[in-house]
């Protein structure tokens, strides 16, 4: 179907589809004189996708000027490399130097954006990716840069309820220091281990509603959330940790909690049992 291509449009002439091995991406990156810094996470990711058979031909590959200047793609190339697979690929050749001053200058498709284009839902909002990430992230709380699009997708279409019956709990809360992504991303796990109906109690806790024997607990929780303003890493894993064992003392009926070192989840999710 090409009745929407004008009258006189010129097809493309330099570009070519090749299957990259990973002899040919060393070569290519050997002639590559200067680019910008490898971005180990960024390979990761990729190497991630190929391994999964997640990498797709698109339109993005690969960039060199008349001269041989690796203009576009060298993450790819150390992706392919690392992976140790061979990946076909749009090639493109003779492109202008200048090129590289517009090259990644768009808006990058957001993980909310990837989710609600292929649900076609514009009801999911950055709650439901936080909470997701999240609670993918466990208490490593690890987030930045950690997962494709394509895999965020594909874990929210398996986590969906979790996600969704989560965030549909915390949405009274309007204190943002409880209303976090760590938070929900520990209530998130505890779905496919706790009766809704306790979830919701202890939701219900959190928004200062109710009475439960583990109240003096959830009340600490939540005083701590509020005393500590910064969402750093490490005050991340300190809160899921807290949150993790307040929601273990709130299912045994304990008013207070004992804040040893964890070893393991609490709340595994089921890939990880």
């Amino acid at each position: 179907m090409t009745n929407f291509i004008p009258n006189g449009a010129r097809p493309c002439n330099n570009t070519f589809i090749i299957t990259v091995t990973p002899e040919l991406a060393k070569t290519w990156l050997e002639i590559n004189n200067f680019n910008r810094p490898k971005n180990p996470e960024t390979v990761a990711r990729y190497v991630r996708q190929i391994h999964e058979d997640r990498w797709k031909l698109t339109h993005q590959g690969i960039a060199f000027t008349k001269n041989g200047f690796l203009l576009d793609g060298q993450h790819r190339l150390f992706a392919i490399i690392e992976s140790g697979v061979s990946v076909p690929m749009r090639v493109c050749i003779n492109e202008s130097i200048d090129n590289y001053d517009v090259i990644d200058c768009g808006r990058n498709r957001s993980h909310l954006d990837v989710v609600r284009m292929r649900k076609r839902d514009s009801t999911i909002t950055s709650a439901h990716t936080l909470t997701l990430k999240a609670m993918l992230a466990g208490f490593s709380c690890r987030t930045a840069n950690r997962w494709s699009n394509a895999e965020i997708h594909e874990f929210y279409e398996k986590h969906s309820s979790a996600v969704v019956f989560t965030v549909q709990r915390f949405r009274e809360i309007s204190d943002r220091q409880i209303n976090d992504p760590t938070v929900r991303g520990v209530v998130a796990r505890a779905y496919y281990h706790v009766a809704e109906e306790s979830l919701e109690t202890f939701c219900d806790l959190l928004n200062g509603r109710g009475n439960h024997p583990s109240l003096c607990a959830v009340h600490a929780l939540m005083r701590c959330l509020r005393a500590w303003p910064d969402r750093r890493e490490n005050t991340k894993r300190e809160i899921y940790r807290r949150c993790e064992l307040t929601m273990e003392a709130f299912l045994a009926n304990m008013p207070g909690v004992g804040f040893g070192k964890p070893t393991h989840e609490l709340f595994p999710l089921p890939e990880e049992k």
